[in-house]
């Protein structure tokens, strides 16, 4: 993804209210524990637990720290990785 669509998708998000469902799938595809993540994203451990945990909505940089650490799409973070 560009950085400019990158930026228009996190134009469309204002606060904390993203929920990142497909998180948890994406890191464990990679083979990282949360705490490699959070060294990767540049936030804390606790963070990534919060936010795998649905505990917690995203802040758009934050989405965009991790979509990057783990080499995704946003959306790939976004969507539910359930199948319907």
């Amino acid at each position: 993804m560009t950085e400019r669509r990158r930026s228009e998708e996190l134009e469309r998000y204002t606060n904390r209210s993203i929920p990142l469902p497909g998180l948890r799938v994406h890191r464990q595809s990679k083979g990282l524990i949360q705490k490699e993540l959070a060294s990767r994203a540049g936030i804390s451990a606790g963070t990534v637990h919060r936010l795998e945990s649905l505990k917690r909505g995203s802040y758009p940089l934050t989405l965009c720290k991790l979509a990057t650490a783990l080499g995704v799409e946003l959306a790939q973070l976004v969507r539910d990785p359930r199948p319907e």
